[in-house]
């Protein structure tokens, strides 16, 4: 294990035999201090690989989504499916904590039962990750909107008007993954206990599903199928509204505060000699700001009103009055956003690969008790085969190389 491992994890051993579906969970348990081993195959491109693709200077194209889900990992090479990897694959098996896996049967497809795994390492908890559960029925894609679609989630996005909106980036993936990452720690907490092993069966479908909230409730109880809402005001006050730079959010009605209704209208007004109508009875009442005209009306002045204000502007003048109001950033917003740096929440990585430092998203926790592992960047591929195969291990140097020359490693 590396030395400079710390952390609440340190000292736990994962391997790391995720395609894209599961192999930010391994990462998330590297955050956490345990040393994660990737298991690449021989040739061809790593199977995390996923475009769009960067040329860096004087180096192969490289996967960004690569370097980001393999952050923090060791790696080594190794053809599963080849006889001569068996015992190989037995050692690494056996020395293991966590095995992740997907294709959850990759291990199965190539040779090794569940007796097989077990009878090598009693002890070892493996969480298996695929798209609709190990034992789905049906060969059905897995793509990350055909996944989104699937579990529901796809459905409450965008307009009724327009159909569905996907959100950005492959978030059935992640959502996948950090399911994962806590079935493995709950595994090692039951094996304190027990001594024993287990496996947990991840469907990414379900981890979408669970996103659903108290739609699926709702639907039991009255058989409402909720409608897609988008950034559709439900009132006066609370939506999505555009300003000098952009758009800012805000709650300010009655899903707010009665106090913060009446500081927005104060703060329009003593601006905008025009919008004195807000000050009108009528507009206190939260059933007149729910009609269709109120909220436009209103729409149409604060957006007057925010025209000239960009939306940092907007949300200090909010804070100082007790209104709820957060810009919609932009990645550059975001990446200059005062609350994330003042926690150094982005870190840059020092990629010997790529020959540049990286800035990559850090942890959002921190501990007070357990020091967390610095930033590390992910590795070449199989830059780890000595010191996994040969320190740790025991494979002899020359039977690494006979193995490495005959394509097993």
């Amino acid at each position: 294990m590396a030395a400079d491992h710390t952390g609440p994890l340190n000292g736990i051993r994962v391997l790391d035999l995720a395609d894209p579906l599961a192999a930010y969970g391994a990462r998330l348990l590297a955050d956490l201090g345990a040393e994660v081993i990737r298991v690449e195959p021989v040739t061809g491109r790593s199977t995390v690989d996923r475009p769009p693709f960067w040329l860096a200077p004087d180096s192969p194209a490289v996967s960004p989504f690569e370097r980001f889900v393999n952050a923090g990992k060791r790696s080594v090479t190794l053809d599963i499916t080849a006889p001569e990897a068996e015992p190989v694959l037995a050692d690494l098996l056996a020395s293991a904590d966590v095995v992740v896996e997907s294709p959850a049967r990759m291990l199965a497809d190539s040779g090794w039962s569940d007796e097989r795994v077990t009878a090598a390492n009693p002890a070892l908890i493996r969480v298996q990750v695929s798209p609709y559960g190990r034992d789905a029925v049906g060969d059905a894609p897995d793509d990350d909107l055909v996944l989104l679609g699937a579990g529901g989630l796809l459905h409450m996005g965008g307009y009724p008007d327009i159909g569905p909106v996907a959100v950005y980036g492959q978030q059935s993936t992640y959502m996948a993954s950090i399911f994962a990452a806590v079935a493995a720690i709950v595994g090692l907490i039951g094996r304190q206990r027990t001594g024993a092993g287990m496996t947990a069966d991840v469907s990414a479908q379900e981890c979408i599903a669970q996103a659903l909230e108290e739609s699926v409730m709702r639907y039991a109880l009255t058989g409402e199928v909720r409608a897609p809402q988008g950034d559709v005001a439900k009132e006066a006050g609370t939506g999505t509204y555009r300003c000098a730079d952009g758009y800012v959010s805000m709650v300010a009605g009655r899903l707010g505060t009665a106090a913060a209704w009446t500081s927005l209208v104060k703060w329009i007004t003593e601006s905008d000699g025009t919008a004195t109508e807000l000050t009108d009875d009528g507009w206190s009442k939260f059933e007149f700001r729910q009609q269709p005209d109120a909220i436009e009306t209103f729409r149409r002045i604060f957006e007057r009103f925010a025209a000239t204000r960009t939306r940092q502007e907007l949300y200090r003048g909010a804070q100082e009055r007790g209104i709820a109001l957060s810009p919609v950033n932009d990645l550059a917003a975001v990446r200059e956003d005062a609350q994330l740096n003042s926690r150094e929440f982005f870190v840059g990585v020092e990629d010997p690969e790529l020959g540049c430092t990286i800035t990559y998203p850090g942890l959002p926790y921190r501990m007070s008790g357990t020091p967390l592992p610095g930033p590390r960047p992910a590795p070449r591929r199989g830059a780890d085969n000595v010191s996994v195969y040969v320190d740790g291990l025991g494979l002899g140097v020359d039977e690494l190389e006979s193995l490495s020359a005959r394509g097993v490693l």
